[in-house]
C-alpha cells in the first residue's frame, strides 16, 4: 500500500509550469522576479526548473488602482515555476579560448544546412505509427538521407577545392601572393615538391574538416540522447501494451528509433574518406589528357580513352575501389533509413539486434575507407612524380562538385511531389533522365572562349528542361488525378506548406545554404591568395591565374543576383502595403483594461478599409498590426527564395566560364565581400559569447525536432525537454504518495509508472497547467502527447494555456502529421497572401462565415489533442492568446472568436503593454503580464478542476 499525505498538508494544488518561446526569456523575466528570490529545483547551467519561494507576497505599486493584481503573484493555491531550456539551444565551445571558439561557431553554421536537411524530412507525408517502438518512414525517407550525405560529399568538395585545388595551384607555380613564403618554401623540400606527395598531403584538409563538423555536433547532443530513452520506454508504463495506430508524437519510434545514429555517422564520415581518395586517384589517373581539366570536355572520348590507357594500375585499382565502395556506402545509407519489425521477435530485441548488425557492417565499412584512402595517398607519395595539367589545376574536383549539385538539385525537385502522392518511381525516373541529359548537354559547352558548343548542347538541354517540366506538371496534376482523389480531396494541400511541397522546398533551401557557405569558402579562400603584391613588383602575376572549380565561380557570379532579385521582391511586396494603414480584425478581449482599437468584425465588400483615425496612439498601435502583417509573410517570400536559388543552381550548372562572366567578375567580388563579411562578423561576435546561437532564431526552430535526416545536424533540444517537463508533470500529480518500503529498484519504478497511469487517467487532489509562449507551445504539445493514459481517451488533471503560438499557420502547415488540424483536433488554415495588406484575408473570411479548410485525415485510432484534453463536462482544457500587434501569434482554431461556444479555445489580449513610464505596445512579449493571462489561467484551472 502507499502512503498518502493528509489532507490539508500541501499549500499549493495546483502547478502553473511556465514554458518559454526563442527568445529565451530568462526565469526572472518570467517569474517577474529579482534573481536573488529565485531558486532553482532542477536542472544545470543549461536548462531546468525555477521557483520564487516567496512568490505568494505580493510587491503592488501603491499607486495602482484597487484590485490591481500583481502578475508576478500566482493565484490563491497556485505555485508558478518556470522552466527554461534556452540555453540547450546556444551550445558554444565551452572553455576554449576565442580562436577555438571562433572555430567551433564556423562549424555551427556548416551545420545549418544539415540542420534543415533534419527539418525536411518531418515536412514529409509521417505514417501513423505501430505502437512498441518501431518507425515506419513512409515516402521519401531512403532518398532525403541520400540527399544528406550528398550535403557531406558537397562540403568535402569545397574544402578539397581549397586544399587540393588551390592549394596544389599555389604550391605548383601559380602566384599566391598572400600566402607566406615559409609554406611554398616548406613544400618546395623534398620530397613535398612532388605533385603526389603535395596531394597526400594537402588531402588531410577535407577529412579534417568533415571530422570537426562529426565532433562539435556529437559533443553537443550526447548530453540529450540520454534521457529521451527512458521516456519513450514510460509512455503509456513499462509493461503496457499498446493498440492500434498512433500519431507520431504519441509513438515511443518517434523519440527512439527515427533518428540516424552512429552506424550512419560512420557512413558518412566512409563516404568522406572514399571521395577523398577517389579525386586523388582520378588526378592521376587522367594527369596528361587535357581534355579532363575541363567539365566541358570530360566526357570526350579523349579524356575517358587516356584515363582507360594510363600505365599507373595502382591509382587505377584505387580509383576502382574507391567508386565502388562509395556506391555501397550510398545504398547503405538507404537501407538504413527504413526500421520495420519482422514480427518474429519484440520491437526492444529487433531494434539491439538491428544496432549491433548495423554498427558491425558500418564499423567495417568505414576501417576499409580509411585503409582505401591511406592506400591511395600512399602511392602517390611513392608513386613518382607524373605529368602535371598545364594550369596546374586538381583534375579530381573538374567535375565532381558539378556533378554532386546536379544530383541534389535532382532530387529536390522530385521531393516536390513526396506528399503530394507522385509515385516515388515516376519521379525517379523523370529527373534521372533530365539529369542525365543536362550533364552530358553541360558537356557540349564550348571549352574556351573562342570555341564553338557542341551541335547536341540545346536538344539536350530541351530534352532535361521537357523532363524537369514533365515532372513539376505531374506534382501540380497528381492530386486532381484518379489515383490522387482516392486518397483525398485535392483541395486538402492548401492546409499544407508550400501547398504540400515542403519536403523539396526545404531541401533546396538546404542546398543554397550549402552552396552558399562552400562558395564563400572557396572564393573568399581565393581571393585572400592573391591578395598580395607580387614579390618582383609586376602589375601581372608571374604564373598564371588561381582558379576553383567552375561550379564555384558561376556561382559566385550569380549569388549577388539572387540577393539582388530577392531584396527586390520583398520590396516590391512590402512598399505598397506601407503606403496606407489599413484595419485589421482584432480579437476579442475580456477584462482587458484598454479596449482594443478600431475592432473590426469582418471584412466588407471583399476588401479592407484604411484607417482615418488621428489619434496618434491609435495610429501608433495599427502600425505595429501592419508590421507584424508583414512579417507573417514567412511561408511564400522563403518559397520564393527557394525557386531563386533553383534558377542559382541552373545557371551555375549550365553556363561556361564566358565573356559575359569575364565582365562581371569586378562587380560581384565586392558584393560577395560584403556577404562574407557580414557572415564573419556574426561568427566573431558569436565567439565572443560562446553560448549563443550562430544564426538566431533559424536554429532553434531547426532544433526541436530528432536529428532524422543528418547526422552530423545541430542536437535537438527536445529530447532533454520533453523527459524533464513529462517527469515534472507526472511527480506533482504524485507527489503526496509514497512506495511501500520493502520494494527494490525493479518494483519502485514498476509502482512509480502505475501511479503515473491512475494520475493521468482519474481525478486526483493536484493539477498541472503547462504555461507555453511560442515554440514552448510545440514543446508542451509534444509534451502531452507522451503523457495519454493508455487505458483512457482523456488526460485529466492537466491543462494547457498558450500564447503567442505558431501551431495553426506554421508548424501546423508545414508538419502536419505532427502539429496539424488532424492531430491537435484544429480547424486547417490556408497560406498568407502576399498582396493583401492581411495575409490572413482569405482565412478571416473563411473563418468568420464559418466555413472549414479541407485538410488530410490520419488513420490515427488514439486521439487528437483537444479530444485529449476535454474534460467530462465537455470543456477543453486549452486557451490560447493571441493579438495583432504580434508577429509570431495566431490563433490556433479560428479567427472567429464567438462567446459562449463550447470549443472556446482562442481569445484575445491586449494591445498595450503595462504601463509604467511609456506607453508600450505589446507584441510578442509580455503576455503574462496581460489582464487576460490570468483570467484565462484561471479558466483552465476551473476547467480540469
Amino acid at each position: 500500500m502507499s502512503e498518502e499525505a493528509p489532507e490539508g498538508t500541501w499549500p499549493h494544488r495546483v502547478l502553473e509550469l511556465r514554458i518559454h518561446g526563442i527568445k529565451n526569456t530568462p526565469p526572472t523575466e518570467i517569474l517577474g522576479r529579482e534573481q536573488s528570490e529565485l531558486r532553482q529545483t532542477q536542472g544545470d547551467e543549461n536548462g531546468g526548473f525555477w521557483w520564487a519561494p516567496d512568490q505568494d507576497q505580493a510587491d503592488r505599486d501603491p499607486d495602482d488602482p484597487p484590485g490591481t493584481a500583481d502578475p508576478s503573484v500566482p493565484p490563491e493555491g497556485v505555485r508558478t515555476e518556470a522552466y527554461s531550456w534556452g540555453r540547450l539551444a546556444r551550445y558554444g565551445s565551452g572553455p576554449l579560448l576565442f580562436i577555438g571558439q571562433l572555430f567551433v561557431q564556423l562549424a555551427w553554421l556548416l551545420l545549418a544546412p544539415f540542420g534543415l536537411a533534419n527539418t525536411a524530412y518531418w515536412t514529409r507525408r509521417i505514417p501513423t505509427q505501430r505502437p512498441g517502438g518501431e518507425w515506419d518512414a513512409g515516402v521519401g525517407g531512403a532518398s532525403l538521407r541520400i540527399f544528406a550525405l550528398g550535403l557531406t560529399l558537397l562540403y568535402v568538395c569545397a574544402l578539397g577545392s581549397v586544399s587540393l585545388d588551390l592549394g596544389v595551384q599555389c604550391v605548383s607555380g601559380t602566384a599566391c601572393t598572400a600566402l607566406p613564403s615559409a609554406v611554398t618554401g616548406f613544400f618546395g623540400t623534398e620530397p613535398l615538391s612532388w605533385r603526389g606527395p603535395q596531394l597526400s598531403l594537402l588531402s588531410l584538409v577535407p577529412i579534417a574538416g568533415v571530422l570537426l563538423l562529426f565532433v562539435v555536433s556529437r559533443r553537443a547532443r550526447v548530453r540529450y540522447e540520454a534521457a529521451i530513452f527512458d521516456a519513450a520506454d514510460r509512455m503509456g508504463g513499462r509493461g503496457v501494451q499498446r493498440k492500434g495506430r498512433l500519431r507520431p508524437l504519441a509513438s515511443e519510434g518517434f523519440w527512439r528509433t527515427a533518428r540516424v545514429g552512429s552506424p550512419t555517422e560512420r557512413l558518412h564520415l566512409a563516404a568522406a574518406f572514399l571521395l577523398v581518395a577517389l579525386l586523388l586517384s582520378w588526378d592521376r589517373m587522367f594527369a596528361g589528357v587535357e581534355e579532363c581539366a575541363k567539365l566541358q570536355t570530360f566526357v570526350s572520348g579523349e579524356c575517358l580513352g587516356g584515363a582507360l590507357r594510363t600505365g599507373d594500375v595502382l591509382a587505377l585499382i584505387g580509383g576502382i575501389v574507391a567508386a565502388a565502395g562509395l556506391v555501397v556506402t550510398i545504398v547503405l545509407v538507404g537501407v538504413l533509413a527504413e526500421t520495420t519489425n519482422t514480427g518474429r521477435e519484440s520491437v526492444d530485441e529487433f531494434l539491439r539486434d538491428r544496432l549491433r548488425r548495423t554498427g558491425t557492417v558500418t564499423g567495417w565499412v568505414l576501417a576499409a575507407a580509411v585503409v582505401v584512402y591511406l592506400y591511395v595517398g600512399a602511392s602517390l607519395w611513392f608513386g613518382g612524380q607524373y605529368e602535371v595539367p598545364g594550369t596546374g589545376a586538381f583534375l579530381g574536383l573538374a567535375t565532381a562538385p558539378s556533378i554532386i549539385l546536379g544530383v541534389l538539385l535532382a532530387i529536390c525537385v522530385s521531393a516536390l511531389g513526396w506528399r503530394r502522392g507522385v509515385p516515388h518511381w515516376l519521379s525517379i525516373v523523370l529527373m534521372t533522365g533530365a539529369g542525365l541529359a543536362f550533364l552530358v548537354g553541360v558537356a557540349q559547352n564550348p571549352p574556351t572562349q573562342d570555341a564553338d558548343p557542341g551541335a547536341l548542347r540545346l536538344p539536350l538541354f530541351l530534352i532535361a528542361a521537357v523532363l524537369t517540366l514533365a515532372q513539376l506538371i505531374v506534382v501540380w496534376w497528381w492530386p486532381r488525378s484518379r489515383p490522387g482523389r482516392r486518397v483525398g480531396h485535392p483541395e486538402r494541400f492548401q492546409a499544407e506548406g508550400w501547398a504540400g511541397m515542403g519536403p523539396g522546398v526545404l531541401m533546396l533551401l538546404a542546398l543554397g545554404a550549402a552552396m552558399i557557405l562552400s562558395t564563400l569558402l572557396v572564393l573568399g579562400v581565393q581571393g585572400w591568395l592573391v591578395s598580395g603584391s607580387p614579390p618582383c613588383g609586376c602589375a601581372a602575376p608571374p604564373h598564371g591565374v588561381l582558379r576553383p572549380p567552375i561550379v564555384y565561380h558561376n556561382f559566385g557570379d550569380v549569388l549577388p543576383f539572387i540577393a539582388i532579385a530577392f531584396a527586390l521582391v520583398v520590396t516590391g511586396m512590402a512598399l505598397p502595403l506601407l503606403r496606407w494603414i489599413p484595419l485589421l480584425t482584432t480579437p476579442r478581449t475580456v477584462d482587458g483594461r484598454r479596449p482594443l482599437l478600431e475592432g473590426v468584425d469582418s471584412y466588407q465588400y471583399g476588401r479592407i478599409r484604411a484607417s482615418t483615425t488621428a489619434d496618434r496612439l491609435a495610429l501608433k498601435i495599427l502600425r505595429a498590426r501592419r508590421l507584424a502583417a508583414l512579417v507573417h509573410r514567412g511561408e511564400p517570400i522563403l518559397g520564393i527564395l527557394a525557386l531563386l536559388l533553383t534558377i542559382g543552381f541552373v545557371v551555375a550548372l549550365a553556363v561556361s566560364y564566358t565573356t559575359v562572366f569575364r565582365a562581371i567578375d569586378g562587380l560581384v567580388g565586392p558584393a560577395l565581400t560584403v556577404i562574407a563579411a557580414a557572415i564573419l562578423i556574426v561568427v566573431v561576435e558569436n565567439a565572443l559569447t560562446a553560448k549563443e546561437r550562430p544564426i538566431s532564431v533559424m536554429w532553434d526552430l531547426m532544433c526541436f525536432l530528432p536529428r532524422a535526416g543528418h547526422p552530423f545536424g545541430p542536437p535537438c533540444y527536445a529530447e532533454r525537454v520533453v523527459p524533464e517537463v513529462r517527469d515534472r508533470v507526472t511527480d506533482w500529480l504524485t507527489h503526496d504518495l509514497q512506495p511501500p518500503a520493502d520494494l527494490d529498484l525493479a518494483a519502485r519504478l514498476e509502482w512509480r509508472d502505475r501511479q503515473e497511469e491512475r494520475a493521468l487517467a482519474e481525478e486526483r487532489p493536484f493539477s498541472v497547467v503547462l504555461s507555453a509562449h511560442s515554440l514552448g507551445a510545440v514543446l508542451a504539445v509534444s509534451t502531452l502527447f507522451t503523457l495519454r493514459p493508455d487505458d483512457a481517451d482523456r488526460l485529466r488533471n492537466v491543462g494547457l494555456l498558450t500564447y503567442g503560438a505558431q501551431l495553426r499557420v506554421y508548424f501546423g502547415r508545414f508538419f502536419p502529421e505532427l502539429f496539424g488540424p488532424d492531430a491537435l483536433g484544429t480547424l486547417g488554415s490556408r497560406r498568407p497572401l502576399l498582396g493583401k495588406a492581411d495575409p490572413w484575408f482569405t482565412q478571416v473570411e473563411l473563418d468568420q462565415d464559418g466555413g472549414r479548410v479541407v485538410v488530410s485525415e490520419s488513420d490515427a485510432d488514439d486521439p487528437s489533442l483537444v479530444d485529449l484534453l476535454t474534460q467530462p463536462d465537455g470543456s477543453v482544457g486549452w486557451i490560447n492568446l493571441w493579438r495583432r500587434t504580434d508577429y509570431l501569434g495566431f490563433p490556433i482554431n479560428s479567427y472567429r472568436l464567438d462567446r459562449g461556444l463550447p470549443d472556446d479555445l482562442d481569445r484575445g489580449a491586449d494591445e498595450f503593454g503595462p504601463p509604467r513610464y511609456l506607453v508600450k505596445v505589446a507584441t510578442h512579449p509580455d503576455y503574462q503580464s496581460a489582464p487576460q493571462y490570468r483570467v484565462a489561467l484561471l479558466d483552465v484551472i476551473e476547467r480540469i478542476r
